[in-house]
């Protein structure tokens, strides 16, 4: 079962003399129902309730699509009407007539003032449709962290994110960068409050892990910490990308892992934003320790590999050539002198250089 939602066309009021101008229905968007619908009312301008014949009560977000709240009415006793539907059949020249007795409730639930108002056999009961901000919060007490961080980026997509925002931004766009990026919003700010106390809660509930001269054991303790932050850090990276919040996944976030000493499977975690064009800004001080990592991990081409796949049009020059010319790396000094300064002479020079002195 599904429900679709409508779009009215009306056509062009060009003939004055026409009395009637009929409109013509086309499907905007539908949602899958687990169960026959046998109530329905509106509460607001974008979310829509319905009742279905298991009695599952349901609260749609009609501009995302997404089921907000699943409840259980069984045990509430609406009232509800029956209706006879009368079906005909012939049989042996003559006609039976069955009768089937069919229920609707869609005069038990009714929407007032932002409320709905529920008819039950004994009582009247009034629900009211909490925020986001307030659903995210009980979410939060509930110690149910992931499922409150995947309710903001909802209500970042729907309520924060402004049309410009959601156009692709040109090469070259400043706007894009952490330290050119307009002020920061109360809701921006709020979301990020969020992000940055499930940090602290889960670095403070992590599993234990050993170190032994910069390495980590074969411990089982040391497999289940890894993966709380590979985890952790999936979480941290995807949220502050789509929130667009480089300065404070490069800041605190950042400074979390160098904390606890997991800046490794941070840099592990990042790489395939980056491969992936998830991520084209690294900050300079982070992507100097990511080629660090590179440079011990013997891979240089990782390093290489995802300069090419950033946008060097906002980097900070003199930091990053100077870090490759010193390593070597002249594919991607190549690449970033090229797209971010348009300088071709430079490199080849540079290049040049290396072969002889390497002759």
């Amino acid at each position: 079962s599904s429900l679709q939602l409508l779009q009215a066309n009306f056509p062009p009021d060009d003939d004055p003399s026409a009395t009637v101008l009929w409109p013509a229905f086309g499907v905007h968007d539908e949602f899958e129902t687990p169960a026959p619908v046998v109530a329905l009312e509106w509460l607001g301008e974008r979310t829509l309730i319905f009742l279905t014949t298991t009695n599952e009560f349901n609260v749609v977000d009609t501009v995302m699509m997404t089921l907000i709240e699943r409840s259980d009415f069984s045990g509430i006793q609406l009232v509800y009407a029956e209706f006879s539907l009368c079906s005909r059949a012939e049989k042996d020249r003559g006609t039976t007539t069955t009768k089937s007795l069919s229920t609707t409730f869609q005069n038990s639930i009714r929407a007032y003032d932002k409320r709905l108002l529920i008819l039950c056999q004994e009582e009247v009961k009034s629900i009211g449709i909490l925020g986001a901000k307030r659903r995210i919060a009980a979410l939060e007490e509930d110690g149910e962290w992931l499922e409150a961080l995947a309710l903001a980026l909802d209500h970042y997509e729907s309520a924060i994110k402004s049309l410009e925002d959601r156009q692709r931004a040109q090469p070259g766009d400043f706007s894009r960068h952490p330290e050119f990026s307009s002020g920061v919003t109360e809701e921006e700010t709020w979301i990020a409050g969020l992000l940055m106390r499930y940090v602290k809660i889960a670095i403070e509930n992590a599993p234990e892990a050993y170190h032994s001269h910069g390495y980590y054991s074969s411990s089982s303790f040391v497999d289940l910490s890894q993966s709380h932050y590979q985890m952790l850090a999936g979480v941290c990276i995807d949220f502050c990308v789509v929130t667009k919040r480089l300065d404070l996944l490069f800041g605190k976030i950042y400074r979390s892992f160098q904390e606890v000493r997991f800046t490794t499977i941070f840099f592990d975690v990042l790489e395939p934003y980056i491969l992936n064009d998830k991520l084209r800004y690294v900050a300079p001080e982070v992507l100097a320790q990511f080629i660090e990592h590179c440079m011990i991990a013997n891979d240089t081409v990782a390093v290489e590999r995802c300069l090419l796949h950033m946008d060097v049009t906002i980097m900070d020059f003199h930091s990053i050539l100077g870090i490759l010319r010193k390593n070597r790396m002249f594919s991607a000094l190549i690449h970033v002198y090229a797209q971010g300064l348009d300088e071709f002479i430079s490199p080849l020079r540079i290049l040049m250089e290396g072969v002889f002195d390497a002759a």
